[in-house]
């Protein structure tokens, strides 16, 4: 595959996006957007939700200054929680970061979130609801899933280089955390 022009990379909070799509942007020599650096800098947002402690963005704000960026950009890596927001883009590929749910918990409880905030979070990764997210902007085809568990970011980025932007690696989704977890796990996680 040719240095793709859109490369989205989403995954809950704590699976590695920021540092690994900044790393991968810098290898591809690509503009990298981290969309809730952007969102709170450039005040895409209509109010703070203080139960959530997150911005509740404003959708088409958000949408408009994301399509100038691609426009101006030769090619881009995109960080983003919610790639559903993606509607109107075409990304040439998506990786969707996984880390195993009890690891997860240890990377957000020094965040100092509320405990239903970080349940949230956990939730969301053992139902794979950042990959049903993206697989609402493009087919399994262009769909990519790394588990960040016990990688660094340094091997997640030359899993991309050499075996996604090659063609290696099989894509569509594949990881799932919730046919690994029993029932007394899954209620742990529970909010």
């Amino acid at each position: 595959m040719a240095r793709p022009k859109i490369i989205v990379v989403t995954g809950t909070p704590g699976t590695g996006k920021t540092t690994i799509s900044r790393l991968l942007a810098e290898k591809l020599g690509c503009k990298h957007l981290d969309v809730s650096r952007h969102v709170i800098d450039n005040k895409l947002y209509v109010s703070y939700d203080e139960r959530r402690r997150s911005y509740v963005i404003d959708e088409e704000k958000v949408k408009e200054s994301i399509r100038n960026l691609i426009e101006g950009s030769e090619c881009i890596v995109i960080d983003i929680h919610y790639p559903e927001i993606l509607d109107f883009v075409e990304p040439d590929l998506v990786i969707v970061l996984r880390t195993e749910p009890r690891v997860l918990e240890e990377r957000l409880k020094p965040r100092n979130w509320p405990e239903h905030k970080v349940k949230e979070n956990i939730m969301a990764e053992i139902l794979g609801v950042p990959t049903a997210n993206a697989l609402s902007i493009v087919g399994p085809e262009n769909i990519y899933e790394i588990d960040t568990t016990h990688t660094d970011p340094d091997t997640v980025v030359e899993t991309i280089l050499e075996d996604i932007l090659k063609g290696k690696a099989k894509p569509g989704p594949k990881i799932d955390w919730l046919s690994r977890m029993s029932p007394e796990e899954l209620m742990r996680y529970e909010y």
